[in-house]
């Protein structure tokens, strides 16, 4: 099993607007391709849960670092036009030499989200028919062929983009199905039609090999069967010795995280080492294939030295 770690992009603009202190997500990130982790993810929001642009600072990062992948968890491709989306990923992506990954999602269901699709000029009933849209015109346009294309507000005329993806099929694309352990066939046959791979959250260890079963039926369907894929699982780790303040810090730093209406499902390593690692492990036993890790707390940093120091060697190992 695979470990990447989430960059604070949001938990720094939550310590401040005005000067994040955003030198902690570069030396995250420096730590994590120094360790030997997978990959280092950020997320994505505008004004509903404020945070780092994410595709501006992926290129950064791939700056500073020299190994390890570079993904979205998740990106919200509705709320940006495609074709210029498709560009910006291209060109991290060359920046990369093909480390980027893409984790893509729709958004909650919630008046928050509903209200930052209207701020920026999208429609929120249309974001899954938007998010497939993007994925299809992306790839197209990867492909280095002139492109004609007309719908909505894309209107491609033998157009070309450059720079291209690092390699000819694109970053690898991962549809996020089952958050919250909810079971919906369509998520999954959005999968089986435009996925590499499946990235979700919210969900229980046990609950992983149900995603797996419907993840090869969905691409059994749409003529894919037994192509390998990726599941990633977006969990939550605060280590802590005694496991009640862990679960105390990270249900007040949710709450801000998410602006109310704390996110607590799911498997979470919450604790000590030997908590942490039981947690993680369980993911790994149902077939889960990469983890990405969201520290939580104004202290992510030490969070993920401790987390290296002292359950890293073990899941490596």
């Amino acid at each position: 099993m695979r470990l990447g770690v989430l960059v604070p992009t949001r938990g720094v603009v939550m310590q401040s607007a005005r000067r994040p202190p955003v030198d902690e997500c570069w030396t995250m990130a420096r730590l994590a391709d120094n360790a030997g982790y997978d990959a280092v993810w950020v997320g994505d929001s505008i004004v509903a849960k404020p945070r780092l642009e994410p595709m501006t600072t992926l290129a950064y990062l791939a700056g500073i670092t020299t190994r390890v992948r570079l993904g979205t968890a998740v990106l919200l491709p509705a709320l940006r036009h495609p074709v210029v989306l498709a560009h910006q990923i291209a060109n991290v992506d060359q920046i990369s030499r093909g480390r980027l990954v893409l984790g893509l999602g729709v958004g909650w269901s919630l008046p928050s989200a509903e209200r930052e699709w209207a701020a920026c000029g999208a429609d929120h009933k249309r974001r899954v028919r938007r998010l497939e849209e993007h994925v299809q015109i992306w790839r197209r346009l990867w492909r280095g062929e002139p492109v004609t294309y007309r719908d909505g507000d894309v209107d491609l005329t033998d157009h070309t983009i450059g720079p291209l993806p690092w390699n000819s099929a694109g970053p690898p694309v991962l549809i996020t199905a089952a958050n919250r352990g909810e079971m919906l066939v369509a998520q999954f046959d959005r999968f089986g039609r435009l996925g590499d791979g499946i990235i979700t959250t919210y969900v229980h260890a046990e609950e992983c090999r149900l995603v797996r079963e419907r993840a090869e039926e969905a691409l059994a369907r749409h003529g894919r069967a037994g192509a390998g894929f990726t599941l990633c699982v977006y969990t939550t780790v605060r280590m802590e010795d005694d496991p009640r303040e862990a679960e105390r810090v990270t249900e007040k730093f949710l709450a801000t995280y998410y602006g109310g209406g704390v996110h607590s499902r799911g498997t979470m390593g919450l604790g000590p080492a030997d908590v942490v690692l039981a947690a993680l492990g369980r993911y790994a036993a149902a077939g889960v294939s990469d983890l990405c890790i969201r520290f939580v707390g104004d202290d992510q940093l030490a969070q993920l030295e401790r987390f290296t120091a002292e359950v890293w060697p073990a899941l490596r190992g």
